[in-house]
Order: C-alpha cells, then sequence, then structure tokens
C-alpha cells in the first residue's frame, strides 16, 4: 500500500439540477488518502431532514464520515463506516414527511492507500478513458417504463414544451419508486441494487476495481452525465447538445426526470479527475 499522496486534482465540479452548488443532493469529498463522489438519491416528496432534503442529509453524513476513515481502510471497512454513520443519524433525525425513498446514496471512492476504486449503485468511473458504467436493471425498467409514457403524452398531442412545464410521468412513476425501495440492498435477482442507506450493503453490490500500474488517469462522477469522457469540458459539451436535442431525456438519453421550470439539467452532477503519480 501507498502511505504518500500519489494523486493530483486535475479538475472537478459539483452542481445541482438547479445550478447552485448548495441545493444538489451531489457531494464531493477530497482529502489526503481518498476522493469520493457521493449521489444523494433525489426526493421530490417534501421530506426535510435538519432542513436538507433526504438525499443531501445522508451524503453529507457520508462525506463526514469519509473524512475520519482510517487510510488503510479496505472496500469493506469503508462501506460499513459510512453505513454505520447513516444508521445513527436517520435514528436521531426525523421528517415529519414520509420520503419516497428511505435517505440514501450512491458512492464512489479512489483509495490513494490501496489505489483502487470502490463503488456502490450508479457513480461512474473512467480509467484512462475507459470505464464499465452500466445502469441499474431497475434503472433501465424505469427509465424505460417512463420513455413511454411520454412517447404516450406525445401521440396524444402534447407538446414537448407542455411536458418540460408538466411532466405527468413523475406522477405515473412515484408508486413504482416507493415499490423500488424496498428494492435497495436486497440480494432479489435481477432487480436488487447496492446503496449506503443505514442497512447493510450485501459484498455483491460492494464492486472494487484494482487500477493497474500503467493507468495514470483517473475519473469519478455521479450519473448526471450522460456520456462520461476523460475532460470536464468534453462530458459538459455532450450533456449540453442532448439538453438542446432532448430536453425531456426520453429519447436520446433516457432519464428519470427531463427539464423542469428552474432547472439547468436533469440531474445533479459531480466530476473530479485525477492524475496519478508512480
Amino acid at each position: 500500500m501507498n502511505p504518500n499522496p500519489s494523486f493530483t486534482v486535475v479538475e472537478s465540479l459539483s452542481r445541482s439540477k438547479y445550478g447552485e452548488p448548495t441545493q444538489g443532493d451531489d457531494r464531493l469529498v477530497i482529502t489526503q488518502h481518498f476522493v469520493a463522489v457521493l449521489d444523494g438519491a433525489t426526493d421530490t416528496s417534501g421530506a426535510s431532514y435538519n432542513g436538507l432534503s433526504p438525499g443531501s442529509f445522508v451524503a453529507e453524513i457520508g462525506a463526514q464520515a469519509l473524512e475520519s476513515l482510517a487510510p488503510n481502510s479496505n472496500a469493506t471497512e469503508a462501506i460499513e463506516q459510512l453505513t454505520q454513520a447513516v444508521k445513527q443519524s436517520l435514528e436521531i433525525v426525523k421528517s415529519d414527511k414520509i420520503p419516497i425513498f428511505a435517505p440514501c446514496f450512491a458512492i464512489i471512492i479512489f483509495s490513494n492507500a490501496r489505489r483502487e476504486i470502490w463503488r456502490v449503485g450508479d457513480c461512474q468511473y473512467l480509467l484512462d478513458g475507459k470505464g464499465h458504467n452500466p445502469l441499474s436493471k431497475v434503472d433501465e425498467v424505469t427509465t424505460q417504463l417512463r420513455s413511454l409514457i411520454v412517447h404516450s403524452y406525445l401521440a396524444q398531442g402534447k407538446t414537448i414544451a407542455e411536458l418540460l412545464q408538466n411532466d405527468p410521468s413523475q406522477n405515473f412513476l412515484i408508486s413504482i419508486y416507493r415499490l423500488q425501495a424496498f428494492l435497495s440492498n436486497s440480494p432479489t435477482e435481477p432487480f436488487g441494487y447496492g446503496v449506503i442507506n443505514g442497512d447493510q450493503v450485501p459484498k455483491k453490490y460492494i464492486e472494487v476495481i484494482k487500477i493497474p500500474e500503467q493507468v495514470k488517469s483517473v475519473v469519478l462522477a455521479s450519473d448526471g452525465y450522460p456520456d462520461l469522457r476523460t475532460t470536464l469540458t468534453q462530458s459538459e459539451t455532450i450533456l449540453s447538445e442532448i439538453i438542446a436535442k432532448d430536453p425531456l431525456f426520453y429519447d436520446l438519453y433516457l432519464g428519470q426526470r427531463g427539464l423542469a421550470p428552474g432547472r439547468e439539467s436533469f440531474d445533479d452532477r459531480t466530476y473530479v479527475s485525477l492524475e496519478l503519480h508512480n
């Protein structure tokens, strides 16, 4: 293991779907030993924990827990520490409304000491421009269902402009999302998936990606980038092109939601690129 910092942060961005970083559910953590992107689940129920949305609250707890993570921790230890921090916080802080999803976040972590990437959930990575960032099976189904709903309304004569103002797919999907929440950290095949929500994360959902010695560039990002690239400019440019051509995110890229009044993108987005030194 490498006890000394052997990376440089090249560029980074964390921005909410509304433009202001502080309004989003993503968090970016950069320490001497770890770099992490945390993607809190978007919740539109109005539930609030200490004045924060459910996803933002637990992502903030996770970000704080990373600050005290031992440098030589392995992936299992790290995820357990984050899980316990979230569990303890949710035992103390309650919301007056029931959230659609139990407060949770996806995460991807770069470990300097172990020269590894750890992932739970649908965050993204690139190693010298290459990565394996598939959608979960449950997200494939829900985004396809949303696309079907949007197509159906367009076939009835609704316009894209009208649906941007009021997207009826969201009302249809709320019941699906409530059911989906029971699949988090469930071994159920093929729709179970991993998140940090205070429950134990099955080992099958803790990915460990060893970084080969020849790799010089690492990119970590939330799923707010439909087509992740090796530079922030490229990733932002492609996102902007999709927004211009498919603002409902139902055709070129299937998203859980499209643009809406007050939004500059379909989701919060966080990006960080690292240069590794041997």
